[in-house]
């Protein structure tokens, strides 16, 4: 599921735009889940809470905030969304850049270039495996695997530690794993409770392991042995045994 943002001070426009994308996600078989704001202050807001999208339409002159003042907003929580801008306006090159925005169109909008763009810009969500996407209490949400430190199941909720705190979500661990492994993103089931990114292994021993963050990891006895060989071939050792 790709997770698009419109935001337009413009009703008719908004409606073109999400036409424009719903007749293409047909064409190529697209999955996506559409949002339209109709001020960069409402958008801005939505992304401070949390939700998090793939790619976003933005105007540049709206109410309230305008679209280059909300991208700045956005950009201090992601990084990575692409932004395409849709605008009336031509005079922002050097603020737009300053954004690091990934397209340009002008009103009226030349449908093939519309295509074009966004097709691009599908092809650079669907190869890159930098995100984990999961739902909590009916909102989606994504996270860069690189900040995440490890998954922790309790009952019913599995915590997030990530490098700037902690989510919760209620998927179940065993449904994470196998999700990170066909993504071939290197985790370790250390315990029945426990899933580790490799990259913040700070000390590794028999029964547990220290990782960057100060976290204490136990090593369950039946996993010690699928650990160690996991460990021993991230760091490029040979196994024996």
């Amino acid at each position: 599921m790709i997770e698009i943002a419109i935001c337009d001070d413009k009703i008719k426009f908004t409606t073109e735009i999400e036409k424009m994308i719903n007749d293409l996600c047909l064409q190529y078989d697209v999955d996506v889940e559409i949002d339209v704001f109709y001020d960069g202050a409402t958008l801005v807001n939505h992304v401070n809470q949390g939700k998090s999208y793939d790619l976003i339409y933005l105007d540049i002159e709206m109410k309230y905030e305008n679209g280059i003042d909300a991208a700045r907003h956005i950009r201090e929580k992601d990084s990575t969304v692409l932004l395409i801008y849709v605008t009336s306006h031509e005079s922002f090159a050097k603020e737009v850049f300053e954004v690091s925005a990934f397209r340009f169109i002008t009103k009226p909008v030349d449908k093939q270039l519309f295509e074009k763009y966004f097709l691009s810009a599908i092809k650079i969500i669907q190869v890159q495996p930098v995100y984990y996407k999961y739902q909590y209490n009916k909102i989606h949400y994504k996270l860069q695997i690189k900040d995440i430190i490890y998954f922790q199941s309790d009952k019913r909720v599995t915590y997030i530690i990530t490098v700037n705190g902690e989510r919760k979500c209620y998927e179940k661990l065993n449904d994470i794993e196998a999700k990170l492994k066909e993504a071939s993103v290197n985790f370790m089931r250390t315990h029945q409770s426990f899933l580790v990114n490799t990259e913040y292994i700070e000390k590794y021993m028999y029964d547990s392991m220290i990782l960057t963050d100060g976290s204490s990891i136990s090593i369950s006895i039946k996993r010690r042995k699928e650990v160690n060989k996991q460990y021993c071939s991230y760091m490029g050792d040979k196994v024996i045994g």
